[in-house]
């Protein structure tokens, strides 16, 4: 629907946050604003839309309305779940990228973590398979994350790199990798 919604600190009825084409889609998958999470600042609030690939910001204003929101970063194929560190980098679920993405506060890509290496004959995914809904550890020195491998052709998309992969999983799991972004530049 393009919306996020929002409730009173006890639930209640949801009321529109913010709504605008940005976070809608055409793409594959077909869903648009997803993953959400606010900065350190809580003056932005990152919104991950899948079907366009995008990580979309959305400013708050003084009063907690929402501003006009703008694409932040493009390019991470199947932007899902979101979550930001203390250094206000962003990690990204990239569910048809089958890999978690992290870009930093000006939107830089500074690590791409994580390796599908195929499905077990007990049909138990191996690394990140359609990543979704990451989570620090209480002391933030791991990631985890559901592999939902979620197989589109049930819904009557086309097939995905990840249809018949997905299609192979008997048991749905979660996993963790290091929360640690890799050293970048010349190695020696």
């Amino acid at each position: 629907q393009g919306v996020v919604w929002k409730t009173g600190p006890h639930g209640g009825t949801p009321s529109i946050w913010v709504t605008d084409k940005l976070l809608t889609t055409t793409g594959v998958p077909p869903f648009g604003a997803n993953g959400v999470e606010f900065n350190n600042e809580r003056d932005t609030m990152f919104v991950a839309n899948t079907g366009n690939n995008t990580l979309v910001a959305v400013p708050v204003k003084g009063d907690g309305s929402a501003g006009t929101p703008a694409v932040f970063a493009n390019s991470i194929h199947g932007a899902d779940g979101v979550i930001i560190d203390k250094h206000d980098n962003i990690w990204v679920a990239a569910n048809q990228g089958d890999e978690i993405v992290v870009v930093n506060k000006t939107g830089k890509v500074i690590a791409k973590l994580g390796d599908f290496d195929g499905v077990t004959r007990d049909g138990v995914p191996i690394g990140p398979l359609f990543p979704a809904t990451p989570a620090f550890s209480a002391d933030g020195e791991w990631l985890y994350f559901t592999n939902l491998a979620l197989d589109l052709r049930i819904f009557g998309i086309t097939e995905t790199v990840d249809s018949q992969w997905c299609a192979q999983v008997q048991h749905y799991t979660v996993s963790r990798i290091k929360a640690r972004i890799p050293p970048i530049g010349p190695r020696d």
